[in-house]
């Protein structure tokens, strides 16, 4: 019996120890993983193409368990951002539970960035106690809010020496490339093109120039040494400078500028489909107002034309202004203008008031003048120009409904709307933000993309900010196709009710009962002392359990005796 009992009772501690040891190693060994994420900045950074864009990120470690060796690395896939420096940061060794920190960037926006919001993905790598590692990807919004003005190469202050031009004659031909725009046009090369033996063709050197990186603003004085044939036509002669260029982010452009060589003396009397007397109208320069054009929207155009002769006057000139399938119609007046007299080499400038089809694509639409004219002796000429009006898509975004929920003051609350993309484009990187009496959990939140004729649904955690009726706004903002930022509001109240205590405290309100914190042992036990205090209370045990089983078997040999 006694036998019986001590290994029963040996038994019994021996399980109480191994389960007290197991406990203590699962305890010590339970994964601990912190949890590091960004905060969205009260309002969206902005940026601008071509400038540095210093962004300040606010992390916050929102677990009850510190994080180690904490590293950010931003991805540029898909953002029109560069960083010429390593790209893995290692900003501080260690964030305690439910601490915060900031940690900045300096990044350089690309030069041909375009208006709208972009999200700039991080990777967030960082270690717990145990050193065992983890990852999460986190996104920062910012917004680019300034483009730069693509290089744009102008030919000016075209001349051709002080010496008239005549057959059969050398004379120099010399102008101004200058970069009109905010990016530098880099490798610029130009050519001129129109040569031939029966008009001009380029004595002792090429045709060619290299002219190199030109900077915003930059000009560069081109010359050439000219022949003009013995065969030139009378009168005005052309030439074209073909100039090839790239941007900054290597993107290739094009263009043909003509060059006018008035008045040539010459025996050779042109056709007056040559042009050689015939006084020639050009469309000099164009404008819209505004200058980026809707579908559907009016807008002014305005152009000038210059008579080009050097020796004739023009009168009775009539323009007619055409649009191909009606792209463009008029809208207030006559599609016609009426000159009475246009002196030699005089420009004159008319404008119109245009409205585009509401249901064009973002393309380019022609724009035809033909100009019906004559001189003072009663020859009678015709001129056509085309001119290519860029418009952009109509787009159209309508929100349906705004509710929001109640909530007691100071606490969170669901901000539901709906909305329909009723426009003839895809309305790109949509964000939702609200104004007034509520504040948004997050400042701006990201939506994303919405096809033409498509509907969703959303909902986004806002705070009321006083009790009673609030009232608030809610801002979606998106892209149209041509990068143009457009917002749309509509108007929402709701309502907040003050948070009551109640007055006897053993009565807790549901959903406030108080919450006792979880406290993070940031050193662990180690395991030898684990063991060790196993092994004493084994064998406190196991002597009182010896010492209490002796004096029973005592008591039970005495009764017996």
């Amino acid at each position: 019996m006694r036998k019986i009992n001590f290994t029963i009772i040996l038994a019994l501690v021996v399980s109480m120890f191994i389960g007290a040891v197991s406990y203590a190693s699962d305890d010590l060994y339970r994964e601990r993983i912190p949890r590091v994420i960004f905060e969205q900045p009260e309002s969206i950074p902005e940026a601008r193409a071509g400038e540095t864009f210093n962004l300040t990120i606010k992390y916050v470690n929102d677990s009850e368990h510190s994080a180690y060796d904490m590293r950010f690395t931003p991805d540029f896939e898909n953002v029109p951002l560069v960083y010429e420096r390593p790209v893995v940061f290692e900003r501080e060794k260690s964030l305690r539970a439910r601490n915060s920190a900031e940690v900045s960037f300096s990044f350089k926006v690309k030069d041909d960035a375009k208006i709208g919001v972009y999200g700039l993905k991080f990777k967030l790598e960082y270690a717990n106690l145990r050193n065992e590692n983890y990852s999460r990807e986190e996104t920062i919004y910012f917004k680019v809010v300034e483009e730069k003005v693509k290089p744009i190469m102008l030919v000016n202050n075209i001349s051709t020496g002080e010496s008239v031009i005549s057959a059969d004659s050398n004379f120099q031909l010399s102008f101004d490339v200058a970069n009109a725009g905010e990016i530098t046009a880099e490798n610029v090369e130009l050519k001129l093109t129109g040569l031939t033996g029966d008009a001009f063709m380029v004595v002792n050197s090429n045709d060619y120039r290299y002219l190199g990186n030109m900077e915003s603003g930059v000009t560069k004085h081109v010359a050439f040494d000219m022949y003009a044939s013995e065969n030139i036509k009378k009168g005005l002669n052309t030439l074209t400078a073909e100039i090839k260029y790239n941007d900054t982010t290597g993107n290739e452009y094009t263009v043909e500028k003509t060059i006018y060589i008035l008045d040539v003396k010459s025996d050779n009397e042109s056709s007056e489909d040559d042009g050689g007397t015939k006084p020639k109208i050009i469309i000099s320069s164009y404008s819209t107002s505004p200058s980026s054009i809707v579908a559907g929207k009016p807008f002014d155009f305005t152009f000038t034309f210059k008579n080009t002769s050097t020796d004739k006057k023009l009168r009775n000139m009539k323009i007619t202004l055409s649009a191909a399938d009606g792209a463009f119609i008029i809208t207030k007046g006559s599609n016609t203008f009426y000159i009475e007299e246009l002196g030699v080499e005089e420009e004159m400038v008319k404008s119109i008031e245009l409205k585009s089809k509401q249901d064009l694509t973002s393309n380019s639409y022609p724009i035809t003048l033909d100009f019906d004219y004559e001189d003072f002796t009663g020859k009678e000429y015709t001129a056509s120009e085309t001119i290519n009006i860029p418009v952009t898509e109509y787009s159209k975004l309508v929100i349906n409904s705004v509710y929001a929920g109640e909530a007691y003051l100071g606490s969170n609350t669901s901000l539901s709307f709906d909305y329909i993309n009723m426009g003839k484009a895809t309305i790109s990187n949509l964000t939702a933000s609200v104004e007034g009496d509520y504040t948004s959990v997050q400042s701006i939140n990201y939506i994303g993309n919405l096809t033409a004729g498509s509907s969703d649904y959303y909902d986004i955690e806002v705070t009321p900010t006083k009790s009673g009726a609030n009232y608030g706004t809610l801002v979606l903002a998106f892209e149209d196709s041509s990068g143009q930022i457009i917002e749309e509001r509509k108007e929402f109240e709701g309502f907040a009710m003050e948070m009551t205590i109640p007055d006897d405290p053993g009565i807790v309100e549901p959903g406030l009962e108080p919450v006792t914190p979880v406290v993070e042992t940031e050193e662990p036990i180690e395991t030898w002392i684990i063991v060790v205090s196993g092994i004493g209370a084994f064998l406190v045990t196991f002597f009182l359990t010896k010492v209490i089983t002796t004096k029973i078997v005592r008591k039970r040999l005495e009764d017996e005796i």
